[in-house]
């Protein structure tokens, strides 16, 4: 969006978007003919096969030295219900933030 026409392009692309989101939420017809068109036109000669299955695991041994490492030092940013009632009340950040902090 550099230039005044490209910002006109985005804004109309955004409109489409917009409208045709409303367009599928307000027909349910609208939304069924999309779907039968997905399944029997667009992906009808295609097999979607996941490259990861139900069987494989998480490698959650992969970085298990960089988490020992770091995971105490997180620690004091973990949320405390029982003091704060939001996290970023914890952090100390007002929101919304409508002035800049002083400095």
């Amino acid at each position: 969006m550099a230039t005044p026409i490209a910002h006109k392009g985005v804004i109309a692309g955004a409109k489409v978007v917009a409208m045709t989101t409303l367009d599928l939420l307000t027909k349910p017809e609208l939304l069924e003919q999309s779907w039968d068109y997905f399944r029997d036109v667009q992906t009808a000669d295609e097999q979607y096969t996941p490259f990861i299955t139900d069987e494989d695991q998480p490698a959650i041994t992969k970085n298990e030295e960089i988490m020992a490492e770091f995971r105490p030092k997180q620690a004091e940013f973990y949320y405390d219900p029982s003091k704060y009632d939001t996290y970023l009340e914890q952090l100390g950040v007002t929101y919304p933030t409508l002035e800049r902090p002083a400095e």
